[in-house]
């Protein structure tokens, strides 16, 4: 195995066992044994535990956004476009789990303990809204929406942890249809 495969595992094995368990609940020792790697890899690539948290909250930020980019559609107007953020937001949650946000969970774990991971948190919630306001300004709309699209998708990620997928996507869907933005 190359040692970039190697720091891939850990970052993939971490990631799995915070989004399952939470932060603090799992040790380098558990990340470790279920990545099949040595002590001294993990710290070759990583200077600590919170070096991997970061690491793995930019790559998700990533993908996300890479996510989004693929499935929004702009070029309808205001309501498609509004329905294919919140479909894009709902298939990012039921390919990545049902588990949270792990953004808003490394901010609640690490708000007072690590700015750096709660400012990473923060940030890219900030981004998100941000995103948003651009594309609302690219279809001639309310920025002030951007604020009420992101409770919404808040609000999705929130509900598929109580609630059937399904019901979610079908709520979800049924709520982009009946927001009319006049254009």
């Amino acid at each position: 195995m190359k040692k970039s495969q190697k720091k891939e595992d850990i970052i993939n094995t971490a990631e799995k066992l915070f989004y399952q368990h939470g932060f603090h609940a799992i040790g380098v020792k558990n990340i470790l044994e279920q990545a099949g790697v040595a002590t001294m890899t993990m710290y070759y690539h990583f200077k600590s535990k919170e070096d991997v948290i970061k690491e793995i909250l930019v790559q998700r930020e990533k993908q996300y956004f890479q996510l989004l980019e693929v499935k929004i559609n702009r070029d309808n107007g205001i309501n498609q476009y509004i329905e294919s953020l919140i479909k894009a937001h709902l298939d990012w949650i039921e390919t990545d789990g049902f588990n949270g946000c792990l953004f808003l969970r490394a901010k609640q774990e690490y708000d007072g303990v690590n700015e750096e991971i709660a400012s990473l948190s923060k940030k890219h919630k900030k981004k998100l809204i941000d995103k948003i306001e651009m594309d609302l300004n690219l279809l001639q709309c309310p920025e002030s929406l951007s604020v009420q699209i992101s409770i919404i998708l808040e609000g999705l990620t929130s509900m598929v942890q109580i609630l059937e997928l399904d019901k979610v996507k079908d709520n979800a869907i049924d709520l982009a249809k009946s927001i009319q933005v006049t254009e």
